[in-house]
């Protein structure tokens, strides 16, 4: 009997109800597999840290979303988390060669479905951990890597007594970066992620790919960055001129280093081998022609970018950098604002790796799956061409973003476009 693709979707979403609701959250039997092997970055590339292999990083985003009103990431709530789709997934992706996973840690605490289940908590959610480390256990079976990213500063005591207040002159997000108590406490959590991965199952480590600080690592066009007279003695202590767009820059990249090393440094006192990322989207993409332009404008978009070249000054282990094409000339235009041939020459010289973790096809460029085969093959070759050790596709499944050809929409074609990219075959699920 034939279905309508409707049809099967909420079969399926009826089955992981059901085995969700058997076996309990972060509780589905995953049979013991051995650890994956370590990977690190080695003059500019990824391998294995004990036998030097390559390792190729191809995969896609894997989000479910939280319905409205509340949105946001899903993917690992204890009232929501779906081990089978993630087993499904995960084989799915492992059948055709594909090696790493990237997926979002929900900071909020709202519902108790977040990272921390309130605002009184004092750790981070067991039962939120437990399915995390489900998952985990899943993609080591299988073989594949995960790309782990921690997306905001939980709001729950334990950070706000670290982090305190900052001074009326650093507002919003610019704390993250510009304020050591938010610096400190931002550090702290990214600590507690890994000790709690390492309390549960310390082989499971190893499959985390990457702790990534942030997905898209971002100030805001607020004060300080909007005061055009006197100085300011940010978390760093130096002194910077607010009327001088050159001295805003200047403090904008010493703090996005100062903020990614006390991260990193963190996160390998809990495990020293770990790799430590951070995402970023280009200038190009909120409307700014590059690094200096971080005045309030009229661009709709109030974010600005970290600056990737400033952050090969840090003790990241590769860059992750968002290039989403909406024409011919769109990626042209990214890498200028990027300053990608200075940006190249100095990943070089750190050997440094560089990752696309995210592209996509939005249906306003690629009217129809065709053109977006077409457009996302295309995007992948020029950017590996570049110099780019692997991509992330946006994503795996998220029919709920519907203004975006996801790897799975259709009958999968997108999926088996890249797969065979890298030779694995034509899907048949």
């Amino acid at each position: 009997m034939r279905t309508t693709k409707q049809h099967r979707r909420a079969v399926g979403v009826l089955l992981c109800g059901v085995w969700c609701a058997l076996i309990g959250p972060g509780c589905a039997p995953s049979p013991g597999a051995a650890p994956l092997p370590r990977i690190c970055a080695r003059d500019g590339r990824f391998v294995e840290k004990r036998t030097g292999r390559t390792f190729h990083v191809r995969g896609f985003n894997y989000e479910h979303y939280k319905p409205p009103p509340m949105g946001y990431l899903g993917t690992f709530s204890p009232k929501r988390y779906c081990p089978n789709s993630a087993e499904m997934m995960l084989a799915d992706l492992a059948e055709h060669g594909f090696t790493i996973v990237r997926v979002f840690i929900d900071p909020t605490s709202s519902h108790g479905e977040g990272i921390v289940a309130s605002w009184d908590a004092d750790g981070l959610s067991p039962a939120y951990i437990a399915n995390f480390c489900d998952f985990l256990s899943r993609a080591r079976r299988h073989r594949i890597y995960v790309l782990v990213t921690l997306d905001g500063l939980p709001d729950c005591k334990r950070y706000a007594a670290i982090k305190g207040k900052a001074p009326p002159g650093i507002e919003g997000v610019n704390r993250i970066f510009l304020h050591r108590g938010h610096i400190d406490a931002y550090a702290l959590h990214i600590a507690d992620f890994a000790r709690a991965i390492r309390a549960r199952d310390a082989t499971l480590l190893s499959t985390v790919f990457a702790f990534q600080l942030w997905n898209e690592a971002s100030y805001r066009a607020a004060a300080p960055f909007s005061k055009t007279s006197g100085t300011i003695t940010p978390a760093n202590g130096k002194t910077y001129d607010l009327s001088s767009r050159d001295d805003l820059q200047r403090m904008a990249d010493d703090h996005a280093v100062l903020w990614a090393n006390a991260c990193a440094d963190a996160v390998r006192q809990v495990d020293p081998d770990a790799m430590v990322t951070v995402g970023m989207f280009t200038f190009g993409a909120v409307g700014r022609a590059g690094p200096g332009q971080v005045r309030p404008s009229d661009a709709k978009d109030k974010r600005i970018p970290l600056r990737p070249l400033a952050l090969t000054r840090s003790k990241l282990s590769f860059l992750d950098i968002h290039f989403y094409p909406f024409g011919p000339r769109t990626l042209d235009r990214d890498l200028r604002n990027i300053e990608f041939d200075k940006l190249k020459v100095a990943c070089r010289k750190r050997g440094m790796p560089l990752v696309m973790g995210e592209f996509g096809a939005f249906k306003s460029a690629f009217a129809t799956i065709p053109e977006a085969i077409d457009g996302m093959v295309r995007h992948v070759r020029r950017v590996m061409e570049l110099g780019f050790s692997g991509y992330i596709y946006w994503t795996y499944d998220s029919h709920s973003q519907h203004w975006l050809w996801n790897a799975k929409s259709g009958r999968g074609e997108i999926f088996e476009a890249l797969a065979k990219l890298h030779g694995g075959g034509v899907s048949r699920r």
